[in-house]
């Protein structure tokens, strides 16, 4: 028979007790507020991209509760209004409300937070359509 001691030593990884299996976007070095890192706007995107496994009433609510989630990392989505049976659109995104001052060479700073880092920012494009059903399906990526 093993002793707890045993069990554990067996059980360790070089990071203690357990192994490490999850690939998380907050798992690593790479933070989510470094969105402007390609391997971490891919994680961020997988989690964005999953609500199209869900079917919504409402397109409105699906994106209202995403802009929400996406709150959570410091991501504010611009409020978008969708109407019709299907389409498309494209919202702002800024990064913790955006940067409002002066720079150090005594310039103005206004933007969204992300231009700085990456050309051109970030734009969450959401595409919509309704099935027979009733519920809608959306799709949506931060490009």
């Amino acid at each position: 028979m093993k002793t707890f001691k045993q069990h554990v030593k067996e059980g360790m990884s070089p990071l203690g007790v357990g192994v490490t299996t999850s690939n998380a976007v907050e798992d690593s070095a790479l933070g989510t507020h470094n969105i402007d890192n390609p391997e971490v706007l891919k994680r961020v995107n997988a989690f964005v991209g999953s609500i199209a496994d869900q079917e919504y009433i409402k397109p409105q609510h699906a994106v209202d509760t995403l802009r929400e989630k996406l709150s959570r990392i410091g991501l504010t989505i611009s409020p978008v209004t969708m109407s019709g049976e299907k389409g498309k659109v494209t919202a702002e995104v800024k990064q913790f409300g955006g940067r409002f001052g002066k720079d150090t060479d005594g310039s103005d700073i206004n933007d969204d937070g992300i231009s700085h880092k990456k050309e051109g920012g970030l734009k969450l494009e959401v595409s919509y359509e309704t099935l027979k059903n009733g519920t809608s399906k959306v799709y949506a990526k931060l490009v």
